[in-house]
């Protein structure tokens, strides 16, 4: 292991880029800041100052806590390999790092350890795109591992507001809980902020919703929205694809629901739906299979067997008090689907505050207790044909539900380790609490009368 990332380097050049960062931020609030028509922005600065106190108390975590580092201080170490090539003038060397053209090249740089050290195995075409996207963050940082997440902390906040942005726009009333919802969830701006691939994910999947958004829901045809689109979409691909399969359904619906609002009938509206949810299914089961040859594991035809070998591996006794078990499938569509209910509640509201044992998960825990509390309560308050009915009314509310249900379902069912469960299923957290929030108001004056 490379010796501790902090240093006195860090603690004496971290400051200057905390000041830079928030002056530039100021002087964004203001000339957006307005208290009639854009009073959300009072939120742009404490969400940004969240942001960077999760990615520094990451690097905190990764440095004194997990002594023996881990993917945050591998990616750093791994950004700093290929500086350094860079910095030595071995341009070619350096290409060929970065893109893994040329192979022999890549294990000799790597065999030599003149540069420094590689944590990632070759073939981990995921892990080495998220090291070419950190490496413009720590040469501006100057392969400072604090300042180096800073920046990252505050380029992928970006990416939050613009999906903060896209609820605002639906339900302005709202802007406090949305808030909350996407900024200040602890494990949201802990796992979301550090130098990990699921920083870089959950950025890309606020530009896509705002991107799409702009593009195919407000049909603003610019060259600005339809580059957003396509280059959030390529990152989600290249990190973690799985991501944009559960995007791709709830994107379809929430554009052809704004269509289906302009029907009349009521008649007609509900025949619509199945034809709607049914082409959605199809186009992502006819996506995952065409593109199967692309997308390796990824692909219809190893998405089952991944799951059930994934499950099964995790919940070996080695992982001890850590693991949990949702119960044996095979690798069916009926066996998949099977486990539906107990897949979405591990990845929503599990841990619970007793499978705690360390105070990362306690604190994962007390959120998911929120949640759960939250989710009850509103069901309980409500009927389920009025919340079915809340639902299919507003188009963005379906999208964010579908989302957030389908990913925790993948998440639940291909994890069955606590401590991978709380990292991987933040994306779905701030989807599902906006989409709480907007039950909650929609259906407030009912609470009252019940």
């Amino acid at each position: 292991m490379e010796t501790s990332p902090i240093d006195i380097f860090d603690l004496l050049l971290s400051p200057f880029y905390i000041i830079a960062v928030f002056i530039i931020a100021s002087y964004y609030q203001r000339l957006n800041y307005n208290v009639k028509k854009k009073a959300h922005y009072r939120y742009f600065l404490p969400a940004l100052a969240c942001k960077m106190v999760g990615g520094i108390s990451l690097c905190l975590i990764y440095t004194y806590y997990y002594v023996d580092g881990g993917d945050v201080t591998n990616y750093y170490y791994t950004s700093c390999t290929f500086i350094n090539v860079l910095l030595n003038g071995e341009f070619s060397k350096f290409f060929s790092l970065f893109s893994l053209s040329s192979m022999d090249e890549v294990r000799e740089i790597i065999r030599s350890g003149q540069y420094g050290s590689v944590f990632f195995n070759l073939g981990d075409t995921y892990a080495f795109f998220t090291v070419s996207l950190t490496l413009p963050f720590c040469l501006l940082a100057c392969k400072s591992f604090v300042a180096t997440t800073i920046l990252l902390s505050s380029f992928s906040f970006i990416g939050l507001w613009k999906l903060y942005e896209v609820f605002v726009a639906h339900f302005k009333e709202l802007s406090k809980e949305f808030a909350i919802a996407i900024f200040f969830i602890p494990s949201v701006f802990f796992w979301g902020s550090g130098i990990l691939k699921d920083t870089y994910s959950l950025s890309a999947v606020g530009f896509y919703t705002y991107g799409f958004y702009r593009l195919l829901i407000l049909k603003e045809r610019k060259l600005k929205y339809i580059a957003l689109l396509l280059v959030s979409s390529l990152f989600i691909l290249l990190i973690k694809p799985y991501i944009f399969f559960a995007l791709a359904p709830g994107s379809l619906i929430w554009n052809y629901f704004y269509k289906i609002k302009s029907i009349k009938s009521p008649i007609l509206r509900m025949l619509s739906l199945p034809i709607i949810l049914f082409f959605a299914g199809s186009v992502v089961v006819v996506g995952l299979q065409f593109f199967g040859q692309y997308l390796g594991e990824y692909s219809l035809d190893n998405v089952l067997s991944k799951a059930v070998k994934t499950q099964q591996d995790l919940i070996r006794s080695q992982y001890g008090s850590n693991s949990y078990n949702i119960g044996e499938f095979d690798a069916s569509i009926a066996g998949i689907t099977s486990k539906i209910p107990a897949a979405i509640n591990m990845a929503l509201f599990r841990p619970y505050i007793w499978d705690a044992r360390n105070p990362v998960m306690l604190i994962s825990g007390l959120e998911n207790l929120f949640m759960l509390g939250f989710s009850l309560y509103i069901v309980y308050k409500v009927k389920i044909t009025t919340l079915i009915r809340s639902l299919f009314g507003h188009p963005l509310l379906i999208f964010s539900f579908l989302f957030a249900l389908f990913f925790a379902f993948s998440v639940g069912l291909t994890t069955a380790n606590y401590g991978a469960l709380v990292r991987l299923k933040i994306p779905c957290i701030p989807f599902y609490m906006c989409s709480l929030f907007i039950l909650y108001s929609i259906n407030k004056a009912s609470f009252k009368n019940k």
